[in-house]
């Protein structure tokens, strides 16, 4: 047994997981999946206890290395025990546990000489296994192991096929649901079977995290930037109006070797978008098209051309089908030339509906400096000397030392020493006494009148302290330490939980994943480079509780650039909000944080719990959002009774994944089919009627007068199901679910499809109740798939009579479509619900066919999109 007795007092759900040990040891492995600041590591570490035996323990950091050592001699071992008896950190020097990164790992496995945050290890000629075996290793420890690089799971793949029997307990915050099954598969071989999930709300309820709320500020991009962005759209779009009417282009692709003939169905229609993007410039030109091409385009009317299909048919006539054009006067050359002048080609890649160039300069807009000022502000005249405020950067910049302060000195990047400086600046025009400090690896700056206190706490290291650029001496002093000094970030840690230090400047690497400040109700993430489970990560940091302070609230704080005026573009096309890569990101995070709705007693995820505003963005609608959310944002008591309100809904909840579809999506043919046997029963009870009336009965049979009653009663409740939208799909949903059941997909029959009405916006919403959170995800991608536009999908169902109002092609979700007896029996399980379509395979020339006029249809209509969402209900419910 390994010497380890836990020192605290276990939270109701650790005792639950730790209850249910046997059982989830059955097979072998503990899979948990718990959010930041849950206690994983405290669960685990218990865990291995329970197990026994000598473990290996497998890490994504080096930081998060040294917090599950700092972990075990803090809440498990006595004061007298060392350490260094127990744990190593060193593959080379194995103790009873060993705990190395994934990056250590993978090089001893493959003995290579690794290389990570400074240290290096010669793995050459290292026999990992026979180490382990000599060791007696016999529990293994993944945290977070889902995250890793290709490479290394290929490492540990190997590993488990060589290595004896091993137990293994599997730790994680954001497992991949929403993965190909084939990815999924891959994760629960080597994890198992997920045991216990522990979510957000839960521990919000719980006290273990505080009440917390996203907020997002707006910023708008410098005069320079905008003027930058403006001049780079005219630019952009004076050129493709010219490029449109120029004579030589029209020339090259009105001469091309598709419309003469010259290239076989085959070809053009392998990826059809190329053809359609001809076409559709041919015919906003006013140009003639040969009958053949659009009959094999199938299509009657074409959409007029915009940058999405400019963009193709450049790309088509640079870099993916230049072959299709004949150009003996040397056009492409000067095209090409003219493009990337201009930014609009990078690495072979034409770019009109996004921009690279503008991209990169929205994400690390200098707007995002005054925005950290502004949230800096807001949140110290909300809490005073109660402020504790992390701020997180990608990157240092220490070439900006020189400039710090100096108040009149330009500032042209995003970094901590920026973001330190903006904030410095912003104390002093408003005189605000508050105390700022930057930590990171190698820059350590602290206002003066802490160093005495610093020098208590390190009494063993070897400090030094300078002046720093123009800072006076008297207010900030830069740290100096060796390079192999010990505790500095704990010290300047245990500052900031003192209240020494108020405002936290750092980079995401050192203090972003696995630092631990309980005292932090402020985050700004300045980071712009980085995963959602980095993001998350830095997200826990600011939501754990802070012992001895049950009133702690904290605020999470999130950047966006935005251009304040709607684009330039062609007629008719309308701004395409997904062209900011910033926004995007923005989005792509939200959708997987768990939070409060702003204007609803709803915990759920994506950007509109939080009331974001829809693009086109204004200067009046930007100004109004931040004062609004800077106004929400100090209402921290507010915050607080909203999360109470919230979760009271029930004392056992569950997270539901909700589809959203727009009703004129939802299939109408069988409402349809009800309307015409209402109509039928109406006649044949007229005829009947008419016949008693005239006594033109020989007989009378009664029966027949019942008959047809009974008859009109059930087309009537038939049509009555089928003319409600909310009915149809709870029908769909209901046999999606049947079908994902019948092809093993989904691995609990208990689960039920519910659905509910936003009538406001048209919309309604269909999810899977009980069950695991991976077959919730699973409905909420095969739903969304169905509904989804037709791009390049292997199926499509296409209705064999199109109804006014319905639509005419559906497709195949990707879990049905890998076999025709799959897609087949997709099909047939809905066939009840949905009417009469039948199964086209997209990839023969007809199937193509079919394929591009969909995709026609689909892009020209605008609202073809769904949304999908996390949402907290009630067991109840």
């Amino acid at each position: 047994m390994l010497d380890l007795n836990f020192k605290g007092r276990w939270r109701k759900y650790q005792k639950q997981v730790l209850d249910r040990f046997q059982d989830y040891q059955a097979d072998g492995h503990v899979h948990l999946v718990a959010a930041p600041g849950s206690g994983k590591t405290t669960i685990g570490i218990e865990l291995i206890a329970r197990f026994g035996n000598p473990a290996l323990v497998l890490v994504p950091t080096v930081t998060i290395r040294e917090q599950w050592v700092d972990r075990i001699q803090t809440a498990f071992l006595e004061n007298e025990q060392k350490i260094s008896d127990l744990v190593s950190q060193n593959l080379k020097e194995m103790k009873a546990l060993t705990i190395v990164t994934y990056q250590a790992f993978h090089s001893a496995m493959n003995q290579l000489q690794s290389q990570e945050d400074g240290e290096a290890e010669d793995f050459v000629g290292f026999d990992l296994l026979a180490s382990l075996r000599a060791q007696k290793v016999a529990t293994l420890c993944l945290d977070e192991c889902h995250h890793l690089r290709n490479e290394w799971w290929k490492s540990l793949e190997a590993f488990r096929k060589q290595y004896e029997q091993l137990q293994v307990i599997s730790l994680t915050a954001t497992p991949p649901y929403d993965s190909e099954p084939e990815l999924w598969e891959r994760y629960i071989r080597m994890c198992g079977e997920i045991d216990q999930e522990i979510t957000v709300p839960e521990l919000v309820k719980e006290d273990t995290l505080c009440p917390h709320q996203d907020f997002v500020y707006i910023c708008s991009p410098t005069a320079e930037e905008s003027e930058h962005l403006r001049q780079f759209e005219d630019r952009k779009w004076e050129y493709i109006h010219q490029l449109l009417v120029n004579p030589d282009f029209q020339a090259l692709v009105s001469g091309s070797k598709v419309l003469k003939g010259d290239i076989s169905s085959d070809v053009l229609l392998e990826d059809p978008k190329y053809l359609s993007a001809i076409l559709i410039y041919m015919y906003s030109q006013g140009l003639t098209i040969p009958d053949s091409l659009e009959n094999l385009l199938g299509a009657k009317r074409l959409p007029q051309v915009n940058s999405y299909w400019l963009e193709l048919l450049l790309q088509s006539v640079l870099y993916q089908t230049p072959d299709w054009y004949e150009d003996s006067n040397g056009f492409r050359e000067k095209l090409e030339s003219e493009l990337k002048a201009r930014g609009l080609v990078e690495k072979r890649q034409v770019y009109l509906v996004k921009s690279k160039a503008s991209d990169q300069l929205l994400t690390q807009s200098l707007g995002k400096l005054s925005a950290i000022a502004d949230i800096f502000l807001t949140e110290y005249e909300s809490l005073g000397q109660e402020l504790r405020q992390l701020v997180l950067a990608d990157y240092i910049r220490k070439d900006f030392v020189t400039y710090l302060g100096d108040g009149q000195a330009g500032i042209s990047q995003l970094g901590v020493l920026p973001y330190f400086e903006s904030i410095r600046r912003k104390a002093q025009e408003h005189e605000i006494p508050v105390s700022l400090a930057v930590l990171s690896g190698s820059v350590v700056i602290l206002p003066t009148d802490v160093v005495a206190e610093l020098k208590e706490l390190l009494p063993q290291v070897p400090l030094s302290f300078s002046s720093i650029g123009h800072l006076d001496p008297k207010d900030y002093v830069q740290v100096g330490f060796p390079s192999s000094a010990k505790g500095i970030v704990a010290a300047v840690t245990e500052l900031f939980q003192r209240g020494q230090i108020q405002v936290l400047v750092g980079t995401k690497s050192l203090l972003g994943e696995g630092w631990d400040a309980p005292c932090v109700n402020s985050l700004i993430l300045g980071s712009f480079v980085g995963s959602f489970m980095l993001s998350n990560q830095m997200r826990g940091r600011a939501i754990r509780i802070w012992p001895g302070h049950p009133e702690k609230t904290s605020n999470i704080w999130h950047l966006v650039a935005v251009q304040a005026q709607a684009l330039i573009t062609l007629p008719g096309e309308e701004p395409r909000p997904e062209s900011n890569q910033d926004l995007q990101t923005l989005s792509r995070r939200m959708e997987h944080f768990l939070g409060l709705a702003y204007n609803q007693e709803s915990i759920e995820t994506g950007l509109d719990r939080l009331d974001f505003p829809k693009p086109p963005f204004r200067k009046k609608q930007i100004s109004e959002y931040n004062e609004r959310v800077k106004s929400l944002s100090k209402d921290r008591a507010g915050l607080r009774k909203k999360w109470q309100d919230a979760l009271v809904v029930a004392d056992r909840f569950e997270i539901v994944t909700e589809v959203a579809a727009q009703q004129q999506k939802i299939p109408i043919m069988l409402q349809f089919d009800a309307l015409k046997w209402v109509r039928m029963s109406l006649l044949l009870l007229a005829v009947d009627l008419l016949l008693l009336l005239f006594r033109l009965r020989l007989i009378r049979v009664w029966w027949l007068t019942a008959a047809c009653l009974l008859f009109f009663a059930f087309a009537s409740w038939r049509y009555l199901c089928y003319k409600s939208p909310y009915k149809r799909l709870q029908s769909l949903g209901e046999q999606i679910r049947k079908a994902l059941l019948d092809l093993g997909h989904l691995t609990d029959g208990q689960s039920r499809v519910q659905v509910e009405e936003d009538k406001g916006n048209y919309m309604i919403f269909v999810y899977l109740k009980g069950g695991s959170m991976r077959n919730k995800e699973l409905f909420a991608q095969t739903v969304g798939e169905f509904f989804a536009p037709v791009d390049n999908q292997r199926y499509l169902l296409k209705a064999e009579k199109v109804r006014q109002d319905q639509s005419p092609y559906y497709a195949v979700p990707s879990l049905f479509d890998k076999r025709k007896e799959e897609a087949q029996k997709f099909l047939d399980f809905l066939t009840p619900t949905i009417g009469h379509y039948h199964l086209v395979y997209t990839r023969t020339e007809a199937g193509r066919k079919t394929l591009l006029e969909a995709r026609i249809k689909a892009l020209s209509n605008k609202n073809d999109r769904t949304l999908t969402k996390k949402k907290v209900k009630s067991r109840l419910e």
